[in-house]
C-alpha cells in the first residue's frame, strides 16, 4: 500500500487493498473448502451453518444472506441430493418447508467450521494481539456499510454500488 509524503495511507490504496484481501480470503476458503472430505462451496457451507443455527426457511436465509429465494432453493437443491439437508412440510403452513441438516450434512458444517478456524487462527497470527479488538470493530463497520450499500435500490445515490452476487450467505 503506497503512503503520501507525510507517511498518511492513500484511501484509494486502501479500498483496492480491501477489496483483494477479500478476493484472496474468498479463493482461501473455497480451497480448504473444496479439499474437505465432503467437499464444499463457501455458500454451502454458510447455508449449513445458518440452518444449524435455526434460519430453516428459505425466505430466512434468502433474507440472512441478501439472496433470492430461488438462488437459495437452487442451492438448497444440490444439498438435499447430496445427502446433507433434508426439506420437510411445515406443519403450520403447508406451503413453506422447513429445512435441517442430516447427520452428514452436520458432520460436513463440524469439518468445515474446524477448517476454516484454523486457516483463520494462522491468519490472525499476522496481526498483533493488541490489534485484534480494532481490526474486529474495522471489519464489522466495513461489514455493516457494505451490507448497507449492498441494500439500497441500484442507482440510487450520487456513489452508487453495482449490485454484486457474493459470498454472503
Amino acid at each position: 500500500m503506497s503512503r503520501g509524503p507525510n507517511g498518511e495511507r492513500n484511501d484509494e490504496d486502501l479500498g483496492v487493498l480491501l477489496v483483494s484481501v477479500s478476493a484472496r480470503l474468498t479463493r482461501l476458503y473455497g480451497r480448504v473448502l473444496g479439499q474437505l472430505d465432503t467437499p464444499l462451496t463457501f455458500r454451502q457451507h454458510r447455508m449449513l451453518r445458518r440452518v444449524s443455527e435455526g434460519h430453516t426457511s428459505m425466505a430466512a436465509l434468502a433474507a440472512f444472506g441478501n439472496l433470492t429465494v430461488p438462488t437459495v432453493s437452487e442451492s438448497v437443491e444440490v444439498l438435499v441430493r447430496r445427502g446433507l439437508m433434508k426439506r420437510q412440510e411445515n406443519p403450520q403452513n403447508r406451503r413453506s418447508l422447513l429445512l435441517s441438516l442430516t447427520p452428514d450434512g452436520l458432520a460436513a458444517k463440524e469439518a468445515a467450521d474446524t477448517a476454516l478456524a484454523a486457516v483463520g487462527d494462522r491468519l490472525l497470527h499476522a496481526v498483533p494481539d493488541d490489534r485484534h479488538e480494532l481490526l474486529h470493530e474495522s471489519l464489522a463497520a466495513v461489514f455493516d456499510a457494505a451490507t448497507d450499500i449492498f441494500q439500497e435500490p441500484i442507482g440510487t445515490g450520487a456513489q452508487a454500488a453495482p449490485a454484486v452476487r457474493g459470498p454472503e450467505l
